[in-house]
């Protein structure tokens, strides 16, 4: 069993908001970036993933907190690839005041933003290698949008301009209800839409790579 402790949970939560480097991601965010950083096509390194978290600042960070984070990770990976993915109970849509859930600090939005973190290794190269106009293609760039539509005020904003007949406060919660959706399928559509690309064959490299 990979699952945190509470205590554990606790003691990375305190020590990533009050003695972590300068700009180092929350525990929320954490969460979210490690779910879409392991749902990756090609395999990314810790070396690559971890500084992005401690705004490239790992030299002193404690033994404790990275094995902390690593069963985390491994926890995660549980969840995405054996146990099925769900958002944690804490990422709840604040409906009273919805830009709220654009918030710093707000879990929704620093999950969603340490997703839209982890996407950034691979969400490009996929979007920019899907054939035009395919199911595949519009699946992944709605997960993608939806994903991390509450990770910038801004970005929502134009996705909601770009709708007909449509608001912030109508589009929102329906982001929110199609996340729920879809963090559960999330790897599998990442496989799908790497494999359309005609980058990759998992049969072959028995697993994530590239041809």
């Amino acid at each position: 069993m990979h699952q945190l402790t509470n205590e554990q949970e606790q003691q990375l939560s305190h020590w990533l908001v009050d003695e972590a480097p300068s700009q180092t991601l929350c525990l929320n965010a954490v969460k979210g970036y490690l779910f879409a950083v392991i749902a990756s096509p090609d395999p990314i390194e810790v070396n690559d993933w971890l500084p992005i978290i401690f705004n490239a600042e790992t030299d002193s960070i404690p033994d404790e907190i990275t094995m902390i984070l690593a069963q985390l990770y491994n926890h995660t990976s549980d969840l995405v690839f054996d146990e099925g993915y769900k958002l944690p109970q804490v990422l709840e849509f604040s409906e009273e005041m919805v830009e709220a859930n654009f918030l710093s600090g707000h879990p929704l939005h620093e999950w969603s933003y340490g997703f839209a973190c982890g996407a950034n290794f691979y969400s490009n190269k996929l979007l920019d290698n899907l054939t035009e106009e395919s199911e595949i293609l519009e699946s992944f760039t709605l997960a993608i949008m939806a994903l991390t539509f509450f990770a910038d005020r801004q970005m929502a904003q134009e996705v909601v301009d770009s709708q007909d007949d449509s608001n912030l406060s109508v589009f929102a919660p329906i982001m929110y209800s199609m996340i729920g959706d879809l963090v559960p399928e999330y790897a599998q559509l990442v496989e799908q839409a790497a494999l359309s690309t005609g980058l990759y064959d998992f049969e072959e490299s028995e697993g994530w790579g590239e041809e």
